[in-house]
């Protein structure tokens, strides 16, 4: 639905004048061509589920412009979810799924051909915990309005787990920032190979990601989804307010994706940049604002009509994003390990979601030219992946956020460098906190890069032991 939102807005706004083709009228346009498109895929063409290359993160220009961090995001995004052996690339070796313990310790779980390691969780779930404390903010949980629960996965790369390994081994120093520079990198790749491990794909740099899925069953059509086999846990309902982990503890489910958040250092910037990406059916935007081709803002209104898996067909954003329920542990309400348990006068059951922070901005016209660089680039390679029949034209990009001079947010309020989209949230990560104030980095701070990441600790399991 959102797609064919944003073409109707395009259209009337005179910013393309056919799909994937832009015209020279819009203002503040991120601009792709038909010829760079062809050069992020693997054969030099682009194709239907072809595969994309990484983008070179050690060769990103250090005299950028904000779209050039935008087209970054996207190639990464269209890498990891590149069809491959029968699944994508974020399934295959070149990834670790990350699983994290009870006491925060995280286990790099390698991707092997043929054999069924994913195993997803729901966010704040002890089980198969992903991230301690629920969704981004809190131990909420969201269900989809086909009645699937969504479920979460994190992953990261080789070079991210090697480079983890290397500090945690006392190879590189417990202070070492993210690589972000050749001789950075040169480190890892040869404590990598001293192991008889080649990373093919060094120059992405340390990768980390996070995904959400539903399950593909209850979708309107699976064949518009990027989808995956993961074992998920397997909840069983014991009363309207309350389900429990049955037996079998674990489900093996295909899972459509609609949500992941990209994140990865660049030349020049060791905070990351702060990505994230949904499917178009997932919820209607907020009301925003664009730069049209008189370089006047105007208003896109805010329009839940259609076929959503998170809103009904014209729902209101009133009573909207109202958290229903909560994964266990939790003292209020009270729920245990492996439950799922309402919220207070509430029952488990879906509830509106909308983006409140359309392409990670107030809705207000002093977001209009950074919205349009967002809203031009994504329309633009869904028009050519559209054209293919490919189905990652489904997906479109929310935003990315990154800071001046690659400076660390050094707390949650250290807003005065941010670039880009500063009040980043994905619906379906961040469902109930998108409205706090400060994005990815009030929550992804610290005194050096590594602390920007929640995955990171010198603690977490080494794939080789010193």
């Amino acid at each position: 639905m959102l797609k064919k939102q944003i073409l109707a807005t395009l259209f009337a706004l005179g910013a393309v004048s056919a799909v994937g083709a832009q015209s020279n009228t819009a203002s503040s346009t991120c601009t792709l061509s038909p010829q760079e498109f062809d050069a992020w895929f693997a054969s030099g063409t682009a194709s239907k589920g072809g595969i994309v290359n990484f983008a070179n993160s050690v060769g990103f220009p250090l005299q950028n412009t904000t779209c050039d961090f935008y087209k970054w995001a996207h190639q990464m995004f269209l890498w990891v979810t590149s069809p491959i052996n029968g699944s994508i690339l974020i399934d295959s070796p070149v990834f670790f799924d990350v699983n994290v313990n009870d006491q925060g310790q995280a286990t790099y779980i390698p991707n092997t051909p043929g054999v069924q390691n994913n195993r997803f969780a729901l966010r704040g779930s002890k089980q198969e915990n992903i991230q301690p404390g629920g969704q981004a903010g809190g131990g909420d949980t969201l269900l989809s309005l086909n009645g699937s629960l969504v479920y979460f996965a994190m992953h990261a790369n080789d070079v991210y787990a090697w480079f983890n390994t290397a500090v945690t081994n006392g190879v590189l120093p417990a202070t070492t920032p993210f690589p972000t520079t050749q001789a950075e990198l040169t480190s890892i790749v040869n404590y990598a190979n001293q192991n008889n491990v080649k990373l093919g794909d060094a120059n992405a740099l340390t990768m980390e990601m996070k995904t959400a899925w539903i399950d593909a069953a209850t979708v309107k059509n699976v064949a518009d989804y990027v989808t995956i086999s993961a074992a998920v846990p397997n909840y069983v309902k014991s009363s309207d307010t309350l389900w429990q982990i049955g037996t079998p503890a674990t489900v093996v489910k295909t899972l459509a994706l609609v949500g992941v958040h990209v994140v990865g250092p660049v030349q020049g910037h060791p905070e990351m940049v702060w990505a994230t990406f949904e499917h178009g059916d997932n919820a209607p935007n907020n009301e925003y604002y664009l730069t049209d081709g008189s370089s006047k803002q105007q208003l896109v209104p805010y329009n839940s009509k259609g076929t959503w898996s998170f809103m009904t067909n014209g729902g209101a954003q009133a009573g909207a994003l109202v958290s229903q329920m909560v994964v266990g542990p939790t003292t209020t309400p009270s729920c245990q390990t492996g439950q799922i348990c309402a919220t207070a006068g509430n029952t488990i059951q879906a509830n509106n979601v909308y983006r409140a922070m359309p392409w990670g901005n107030q809705p207000t016209a002093a977001s209009a030219d950074n919205n349009t660089q967002i809203f031009t680039l994504t329309n633009t390679i869904s028009g050519f992946l559209g054209i293919l029949g490919d189905v990652r034209a489904k997906y479109f990009e929310i935003g990315a956020v990154w800071t001046q001079n690659g400076s660390i947010p050094s707390s949650g309020s250290d807003t005065a460098k941010q670039i880009g989209s500063k009040l980043l949230a994905n619906s379906t990560m961040e469902t109930y906190h998108q409205t706090d104030t400060n994005g990815c980095f009030g929550c992804h701070y610290g005194a050096s890069s590594t602390d920007t990441s929640h995955l990171f600790s010198i603690s977490n399991n080494p794939l080789v032991p010193k």
